[in-house]
């Protein structure tokens, strides 16, 4: 199958700020269990950030439980869908007949270029930034 290769760095950019969004969603469930690891995470971003959310509504307290419930809301679950449109993109033939990866399920973004691509990094980025940090108050 052709490939647009030019578009390959920036498919790696979204999977690793999708990677590194993973991990910060990681350490926020460890600072609530209370214990570091760096072990392998057998859940996928969509299920951590499911299990982050259980956990908050079991165990942190106000005002970091809405924080973070805010931050899983308006931000990580969003990052997190735009990054599925991309990992989850068909190929095509385009105009031209290069090689392209469109998206699927009703996304607004038909074709992914470059600027989609390094708009969907970028927003994974973001929502790393934005996680809110321990420690998190926490009943016993």
């Amino acid at each position: 199958m052709p490939c647009d290769e030019s578009l390959l760095p920036s498919i790696g950019r979204v999977t690793w700020a999708a990677a590194r969004l993973h991990a910060g969603v990681r350490d926020a469930i460890n600072v609530i269990d209370g214990a570091a690891s760096d072990a392998p995470f057998d859940r996928a971003l969509g299920g951590a950030i499911t299990d982050l959310k259980t956990r908050v509504m079991n165990h942190v307290v106000e005002p970091e439980r809405t924080a973070l419930l805010e931050w899983i809301l308006l931000i990580g679950r969003p990052a997190k869908d735009r990054r599925n449109e991309v990992v989850h993109a068909v190929t095509f033939t385009a105009n031209g007949g290069v090689q392209a990866i469109g998206s699927v399920g009703g996304s607004p973004v038909e074709r992914y270029l470059e600027p989609e691509l390094l708009q969907v990094a970028g927003q994974l980025e973001d929502a790393l930034a934005r996680l809110p940090r321990g420690p998190y108050k926490t009943t016993p």
